[in-house]
């Protein structure tokens, strides 16, 4: 084993923010593009929600509020307001977001969620599980991670 010395407690403290940051823009960017992908197309979407059991009234309320959540947590993230709530909602989205990835698999569905829209062909598969697993483990980097932001907008304050 090697000794840490403070300047590569420096370096490794610089390459923690810089992925911090890194993820952290990622994710508001995703939000935002899913968001606003799902409010230009939400056929897609519809679709896969009726392949389960659910009454049309919640697969049309689910449709129209989901893009919104996503676009409002990616402007509270981008605002950075209320990060460690905002930053609890990311991660329970991207949870569900994997659950609902495994289930489809399980099920054996073959279309498109319709979670990028048009824009981005999104199956079920090990692709999807694999995309929100890596979703969740960034969110949940950012969420234990949160002070570093915090100690960044007090050294600017």
């Amino acid at each position: 084993m090697f000794p840490i010395t403070p300047k590569l407690k420096s370096c490794f403290c610089k390459v923690k923010i810089l992925f911090f940051f890194l993820f952290y823009y990622s994710i508001i960017v995703i939000l935002f593009f899913t968001g606003f992908a799902k409010i230009l197309n939400p056929i897609q979407l519809i679709n896969t929600l009726k392949i389960f059991p659910f009454p049309d009234e919640l697969i049309l309320v689910t449709t129209t509020l989901l893009p919104i959540f996503e676009i409002s947590l990616a402007v509270m993230l981008f605002l950075k307001i209320k990060l460690k709530l905002t930053m609890i909602f990311v991660v329970l989205l991207f949870s569900f977001f994997f659950l609902f990835s495994v289930y489809g698999f399980y099920l054996g569905l073959d279309n498109d969620c319709g979670c990028f829209g048009n824009v981005i062909q999104s199956r079920f598969g090990w692709g999807m599980i694999l995309r929100n697993f890596i979703l969740l483990c960034i969110s949940l980097f950012l969420i234990f991670n949160i002070n570093v932001l915090k100690s960044i907008n007090k050294y600017y304050n």
